[in-house]
């Protein structure tokens, strides 16, 4: 059933309209996100190079069908900088390139029930764990709480609510910032990287 999809990345040709309506049941933290999604879209928008790479994946129909579904994901790099006076910019460099954020996932009503969005998100993990990345980030709002076991299926160890996540870095220790609303996900893309109790360990072996 699958076969019937095509996972690609969006270009400068996707319907924009398609893809914001993909979005707009998706909960962000930033209600500005969604339009900042779509317009990284239209006008080709790459994150520069030394912050590591944004990806906008879409599911459409073979061979030239409807766009269904999507899964975006982007290294936390505004909340690396709010970060730099304290770790230092290089450290914070080499984490965006260590981390990245799953922030979006939406499959249409039509393509639902297929093991879609799954598929999604095994192509940004494979994309991204062989691009070096080490860990994929992401949370879920408590009001939905039937994705918790969704993105547990997904290899995601989910987070108590409001929950926070440390990172064990080579200099200590750093707090990801938690909300009583959110539920982090983690999961180690690395094999020397490993999450438990609340700790992810491991992170910048070797760099």
């Amino acid at each position: 059933m699958l076969d019937r999809y095509l996972i690609r990345p969006a270009t400068l040709d996707d319907d924009a309209e398609v893809v914001r309506a993909l979005l707009e049941p998706v909960d962000f933290m930033d209600a500005a996100m969604p339009g900042e999604i779509v317009d990284r879209m239209r006008t080709g928008w790459r994150l520069p190079a030394q912050f590591g790479t944004a990806t906008l994946l879409l599911a459409q129909e073979h061979p030239e069908g409807e766009v269904v579904g999507l899964a975006h994901a982007i290294p936390p790099v505004q909340w690396l900088l709010e970060m730099e006076a304290r770790l230092g910019r290089q450290l914070c460099m080499v984490l965006s390139l260590s981390l990245v954020e799953l922030e979006a996932v939406s499959v249409a009503d039509s393509a639902r029930g297929q093991g879609l969005g799954h598929r999604l998100v095994d192509e940004l993990i494979r994309s991204y764990s062989g691009q070096g990345y080490q860990a994929m980030l992401g949370g879920i709002h408590t009001h939905k709480p039937h994705l918790a076991p969704y993105y547990q299926g997904d290899g995601f160890e989910v987070l108590a609510p409001g929950a926070p996540l440390d990172l064990e870095l080579p200099v200590g220790r750093l707090r990801y910032p938690a909300s009583a609303s959110m539920r982090h996900l983690v999961r180690p893309l690395a094999p020397q990287v490993s999450y438990g109790h609340g700790v992810l360990r491991g992170l910048l072996g070797g760099r």
